[in-house]
């Protein structure tokens, strides 16, 4: 007599009548963070797209994560064109960036940049990011009601061109971060990802030729910079003289694409912990009124020197804390190369989307007790492990520009708050939105006060509420 075993289904929601897989994605892309939290909630630690189908699942929690990311053979990371392009169009060459590399290619190319990120390094761009700042600082008045949201972005684009490209505020600045946000909102749009008909009139036309202005405009900037090396700092400089150990450079090519994830990436993670940061002290006046006190004490009005950053406790466990409550990367993806298991599941298929979220492990109560509440003193008792807390992802493929990221979110705050305080109007309405990182759909309407120490929350409408705990 012989006894029948039987595979465990994959728990996850019903397929989109009709749609399918295709209705179930546009789901998850609508609002990645409700969906994933859902099926978390509803499902457990892994959880397929779709009910029983092993073509895409999600794996939460640190167990995962540290399997996921430390495998980065078994898991590769994917293009992040989530539509059709030849491999020589202008949009792969726009890929072709350290996030979309694997294996020794991703290995060689993250060695030649590695130095442009040291430590040591990024700290010569201390000046810059100060003198940046200061210069936004001066175009305001007081009471005047401004979008942060876009107020941060706009200063990331500045700090980010000048110290990436070596660019000054007039000097196509403008230009090429509209460039880039049109790229973003292509690599993410329904139309062209469900859509990709060649054809006039169609957002998948666009996005190529969007993708070919892009490339021409950064082709032409490598070119200036390869004619003119001397007296040049900038990240791209640097990248366009290094060698490897036998003498292999970086072609144009492969600058082109480490340039634009490098833009991407730097600009869009440090604008939105901006955005989120200033909005939770905004929204919590005693540890605003602390930090502020933290800030006058060792700075006395003065932005900080590198000396005096690792002097700011408070100004640390501040950021710390909004990165783990609104954390810019919501959930990241990969493919497999070969058969693997999670837990009881087996999957032998290649090409395998597996899912892991730092929203959701961020928001385990297991991990940080009250999740939702914004609690920068939990710091001072907990030391989390580089897969329970992961801002900037953790193993081998770890964001390379976290120094410079972490360094220039502290420079600004330390910088603003000392001369404003901010405050969010009245009855506003704060909506995530999750493209490539999480950002407030509406904007972050606030009004820019003198620092007068006046801290009060405001009356706040939207999904806000789900993610975080205000009074």
């Amino acid at each position: 007599m012989t006894t029948a075993t039987f595979a465990p289904t994959l728990p996850g929601p019903r397929s989109v009548p009709i749609l399918g897989r295709t209705g179930n994605t546009i789901q998850f892309f609508r609002d990645p963070i409700a969906y994933l939290r859902h099926s978390y909630q509803t499902y457990g630690d892994l959880v397929g797209l779709i009910e029983g189908d092993k073509l895409g699942v999600f794996a939460f929690g640190p167990e995962y994560n540290h399997y996921i990311l430390t495998n980065p053979d078994l898991f590769n990371s994917p293009s992040m064109l989530l539509f059709p392009a030849s491999p020589d169009s202008a949009a792969r060459r726009l890929d072709a960036g350290l996030l979309s590399m694997n294996g020794a290619h991703h290995r060689q190319q993250r060695k030649l940049i590695m130095p442009a990120f040291h430590k040591k390094h990024v700290e010569t761009y201390r000046d810059d990011m100060v003198a940046i700042t200061q210069q936004m600082l001066d175009t305001w008045r007081p009471k005047q009601q401004l979008d942060i949201a876009h107020e941060m972005q706009q200063l990331t684009l500045r700090i980010v061109s000048r110290t990436l490209f070596g660019l000054d505020a007039g000097q196509n600045t403008q230009h090429i971060g509209l460039m880039s946000k049109q790229w973003l909102a292509f690599l993410t749009s329904p139309q062209v990802m469900f859509l990709p008909h060649n054809l006039p009139g169609m957002p998948y036309r666009r996005a190529l030729a969007h993708a070919e202005r892009m490339e021409a405009n950064l082709r032409n900037m490598i070119a200036r910079k390869r004619a003119n090396p001397a007296e040049q700092h900038d990240v791209i400089a640097m990248l366009i003289q290094t060698r490897d150990e036998d003498g292999t450079a970086l072609t144009d090519a492969e600058l082109i694409g480490q340039a634009n994830i490098l833009f991407l990436a730097g600009h869009e993670t440090s604008s939105n912990a901006l955005t989120w940061t200033l909005f939770l002290l905004a929204q919590h006046p005693a540890i605003a009124a602390d930090l502020l006190d933290e800030l006058k004490s060792e700075l006395h009005g003065d932005p900080p020197t590198i000396e005096q950053l690792g002097k700011l406790p408070l100004l640390e466990r501040v950021v710390k804390e909004s990165m783990r409550i609104l954390p810019p990367a919501v959930y990241a993806v990969r493919n497999n190369t070969a058969p693997f298991a999670l837990g009881p599941y087996e999957f032998n298929d290649p090409g395998i989307v597996v899912g892991l979220s730092h929203y959701i492990t961020h928001h385990m109560p297991e991990l940080y007790p009250e999740p939702e509440r914004f609690n920068p003193g939990r710091w001072n008792n907990i030391d989390p492990s580089p897969y329970e807390y992961l801002p900037f992802s953790a193993g081998p493929r770890m964001c390379i520009g976290a120094t410079f990221a972490l360094m220039e979110i502290k420079l600004v705050l330390a910088t603003l708050l000392q001369r404003y305080r901010f405050a969010l109007q009245p009855n506003a309405r704060i909506d995530r939105h999750v493209a490539v990182t999480l950002t407030p759909r509406q904007g972050m309407p606030m009004t820019v006060m003198p620092q007068d120490r006046q801290f009060q929350r405001s009356l706040v409408h939207g999904n806000i509420h789900e993610m975080v705990y205000l009074q």
